[in-house]
């Protein structure tokens, strides 16, 4: 019975691993490139780039958004080390059901961020980190996502997104970066990580 359940183990790690892999995350980028966003996961150096913005410790109450396969997930529940809470929210399905067999200690919401107030039930976290491909997002969604932050994050919380570099002049980047200095009274950015494909850099907001 146990070399059955240890088969059963193992052949579920494999698939795992199949779906982790970079080429199926740019094979689920070509089926549904909007809920998507990205071409390929972020890299362990802008990872560790978007997290170390991040002033989480145990007893926070993070929430991610757009989290792919967990490139910034498992940092973040090792800082929390077991004593937080962390919130995942990813629209494309196949996606979060990689997030629930990899990370059994976050909780994973199949939903869309703009949706993010309902997702917490009027709730308010500390910190909000986004994986989500602003600079290809529509004005409007946009708006309707950085409405849902605001409302869900409490005075003095946190916002931490990511940008690539190439992007910064495209008139949707330009868009992002002026609401972020509208609403946050605080923002601030990273030098550009170079070891990430495509090269990107990150923003540290403080809400107000």
């Amino acid at each position: 019975m146990d070399r059955i359940d240890n088969q059963t183990k193992s052949r579920a790690r494999a698939a795992i691993r199949q779906l982790e892999s970079p080429l199926r995350f740019l094979g689920e980028f070509a089926r549904e490139p909007f809920s998507v966003g990205a071409m390929w996961p972020s890299s362990e150096t802008l990872s560790r780039a978007v997290v170390d913005c991040c002033d989480i410790g145990p007893g926070t109450t993070v929430v991610e958004l757009g989290p792919g396969t967990g490139a910034f997930t498992g940092l973040i529940l090792k800082r929390l080390d077991g004593r937080g809470r962390l919130v995942a929210v990813e629209i494309n399905a196949t996606i979060a059901e990689i997030l629930r067999r990899r990370f059994p200690h976050c909780e994973v919401i199949e939903g869309s961020a703009e949706q993010l107030p309902y997702h917490l039930d009027g709730g308010r976290v500390d910190c909000i980190v986004s994986g989500l491909a602003w600079g290809s997002m529509l004005p409007r969604m946009q708006s309707l996502i950085l409405r849902a932050i605001l409302k869900s994050l409490v005075p003095g919380g946190q916002f931490v997104a990511f940008a690539y570099a190439h992007a910064a002049w495209l008139p949707t980047s330009r868009q992002f970066r002026r609401r972020l200095l509208r609403h946050f009274s605080t923002v601030e950015t990273t030098p550009i990580v170079w070891r990430n494909l495509p090269p990107a850099f990150v923003f540290r907001c403080v809400r107000a």
